[in-house]
C-alpha cells in the first residue's frame, strides 16, 4: 500500500471519529424520553404497518417470495394475487426505510386506474425481509434480481412481449436499480431513480474537480499575481468538498467494528429521528406553525424499525410469517438491528464487482457491451437541496451513460426489433431536477406529485394509451415551471 494510500485511510479514519463524536454529543443534548403516549402510538403504528392480517391498510397485502438460497423477501402489493397484468412496478426504499415510504403511490387510484401491479419491497436486512449473511453486490444485487425475476413470473402476462416491469428507487434502492439497469439485459425496462447518484458518474466528477482544482492551483503558483486562479480551483473542488461533508455519517458507518460496537444506543437513536423529523417531514419540520404530528413520526419510526414482537403473533399469511432473523432485530435498541443494516455502506455494495448468480445468467449483457451503459432507458429525479448528496458531484455527465441505441436488448447479446413504446420519446432517459425538494422529495408535495406523474406518463406510454406528448408537457404546468427542469435524451 502507497504512501498516498495509508494517508487516505488515516485521513478518513479521523474524518469518522469526530463524525462519531459530533453526533453522539448532539444524541445527549438532544436527548429526550419517550412518553407513554409515544410508545403507544409508535405500537399503534407498528401494527399498521406490519401486521400480517389481510388489508391492515385498506388495499394492500402482505407477500413473501422465497428465493433459491432460501432467503425470505417480504413485500407488499396492490390487487392481491392477480396474474394477469401487462406493467409492473417495484418500488426500491433506502435507509433508514422499507415499503412504505411508498404508501402514497400504493395507494394511488390515478396509478392503479393504469392496470399497473405496483408493489413495494423490503430490502434483504430491512422491514420484514430475511438478514443476509453479507450485504456485497453478490448477495445483495442477486437476491433483489431474483426477487424481481420471481414478481415479473408472479404478475406479468407470461411470454407477452409488451409486459413491461419498471424499478422505481430511491437512495440505496436507487444504487441497486442502477447496477441492476447497467449489468443486466432484459430484467427490468425502465428505472426512475429519485434522490441518488450513479456510482461511476460520482467517481468521475471526483476525479474531474481534483484534477482541474490541482491544475489551476499549479498555474497560480506559477503566477502569484492571478489570484483569480485559487477562486477558479475552489471553485472545482467545492462540489467534492460539499460531498465530503454531506458524506460524513458514511465515514462514520466505516469505522473499524470494534468502535461501531462501543457507539451508544442513543447516537443511532438521534440519526434515525433526525431523519424522521427533518428528512421525512422536512417541510412540516422546518414550519413556524407548530410542532410535527406524534402520529407522522411514529408511522416514520415504525416503518424503519419493522415489525414488533407482536407481529409474530398475528395471524399467518398464507401460512407464512416473519423469520426468526426479523425477531431478533425486533429485539435491538433501538429496533432494527443497525449495526446489521449499515452494512449496506461497509461491503461494496455500490461498487464492487457483481458476479450474476446462476439464476440471473440469462440476463448476462453480452461481453461486447460497455459494462457501466445502461442497457435500458433511465429516469432520475433528483431534488435539489438534497442533504446528503451533492446534486453536481451526482448528476453532472450521467447522461453519458443513457442507452443511445434504438436496439432493445435482450439476454446474451441484442437483437434489433420493435419499440415496446408507441409514443416518439418514450424510450428515451431523463433528468428531472426538483428546486424546492430535499433527499426524501417523493414524500414532500412537490416531489412525490412530480413522481407519480412522471410513473404515470412512463405507464400511458408502455399502455399505448397516451396520445402526443413529452414527458416535459406532462410534468410541467404554470405553477411549476420554476420549480422543476427536465432534460430528454435518445
Amino acid at each position: 500500500m502507497s504512501v498516498s494510500q495509508y494517508a487516505t485511510q488515516g485521513v478518513a479514519l479521523l474524518w469518522g471519529l469526530v463524525a462519531l463524536a459530533v453526533t453522539t454529543l448532539r444524541s445527549y443534548a438532544n436527548r429526550k424520553s419517550s412518553s407513554a403516549e409515544q410508545y403507544r402510538l409508535l405500537r399503534d403504528a407498528q401494527h399498521k404497518l406490519w401486521s400480517l392480517e389481510d388489508e391492515a391498510i385498506p388495499g394492500l397485502h402482505h407477500n413473501f417470495l422465497t428465493l433459491s438460497s432460501g432467503l425470505q423477501v417480504h413485500y407488499v402489493a396492490t390487487g392481491g394475487q392477480q396474474t394477469a397484468t401487462k406493467s409492473l412496478v417495484i418500488f426500491l426504499h433506502g435507509f433508514p426505510d422499507s415499503w412504505y415510504i411508498y404508501k402514497r403511490f400504493l395507494e394511488s387510484t390515478t396509478l392503479k386506474a393504469t392496470g399497473a401491479q405496483l408493489v413495494a419491497l423490503d430490502l434483504p436486512g430491512c422491514g420484514g425481509s430475511d438478514d443476509l449473511r453479507k450485504y456485497g453486490p453478490d448477495e445483495m444485487l442477486n437476491a433483489v434480481g431474483e426477487a424481481i425475476a420471481l414478481l415479473k413470473a408472479r404478475y406479468l402476462i407470461g411470454g407477452d412481449r409488451r409486459s413491461e416491469c419498471m424499478l422505481a428507487s430511491h437512495d440505496w434502492g436507487g444504487f441497486i436499480s442502477y447496477r441492476i439497469a447497467a449489468e443486466t439485459v432484459g430484467l427490468v425496462n425502465r428505472v426512475v431513480a429519485i434522490n441518488i447518484g450513479y456510482m461511476p458518474v460520482m467517481r468521475g466528477n471526483s476525479r474531474l474537480a481534483i484534477e482541474d482544482a490541482r491544475a489551476h492551483f499549479a498555474a497560480w503558483t506559477r503566477d502569484y499575481m492571478k489570484v483569480n486562479l485559487v477562486f477558479s480551483a475552489w471553485r472545482s473542488i467545492a462540489p467534492l468538498a460539499a460531498q465530503l461533508l454531506m458524506s460524513s455519517y458514511v465515514f462514520m458507518f466505516n469505522l473499524p467494528h470494534l468502535v461501531l460496537t462501543m457507539i451508544p444506543s442513543t447516537t443511532m437513536a438521534y440519526l434515525l429521528d433526525w431523519c424522521h423529523h427533518e428528512g421525512h417531514h422536512r417541510r412540516a419540520a422546518a414550519s413556524k406553525a407548530g410542532q410535527l404530528s406524534e402520529l407522522l413520526l411514529a408511522e416514520s419510526r415504525a416503518s424503519s424499525f419493522g415489525p414488533s414482537s407482536a407481529e409474530f403473533t398475528s395471524p399467518k399469511h398464507n401460512n407464512k410469517t416473519y423469520s426468526s432473523s426479523v425477531r431478533s432485530r425486533a429485539s435491538t435498541s433501538p429496533p432494527g438491528d443497525w449495526l446489521q443494516r449499515i452494512r449496506l455502506y461497509r461491503e461494496g455494495l455500490a461498487s464492487d464487482k457483481w458476479n450474476l448468480a446462476p439464476t440471473l445468467q440469462q440476463y448476462r449483457p453480452a461481453p461486447e457491451m460497455d459494462e457501466e451503459t445502461f442497457k435500458c432507458p433511465v429516469t432520475a429525479i433528483f431534488g435539489l437541496q438534497d442533504v446528503a448528496i451533492e446534486p453536481r458531484v451526482a448528476l453532472n455527465g450521467i447522461e453519458r451513460y443513457f442507452l443511445r441505441s434504438a436496439k432493445d436488448y435482450t439476454g446474451h447479446g441484442s437483437q434489433e426489433r420493435q419499440p415496446t413504446f408507441t409514443t416518439a420519446g418514450a424510450g428515451g432517459s431523463h433528468i428531472v431536477r426538483l428546486k424546492d425538494c430535499g433527499h426524501w422529495s417523493l414524500l414532500e408535495e412537490l416531489g412525490s406529485g412530480v413522481v407519480e406523474k412522471t410513473l404515470l406518463w412512463l405507464l400511458s406510454q408502455q399502455n399505448g394509451t397516451a396520445g402526443k406528448g413529452s414527458l416535459e408537457e406532462a410534468l410541467i404546468s404554470d405553477e411549476l415551471a420554476h420549480h422543476v427542469t427536465i432534460e430528454t435524451y435518445g
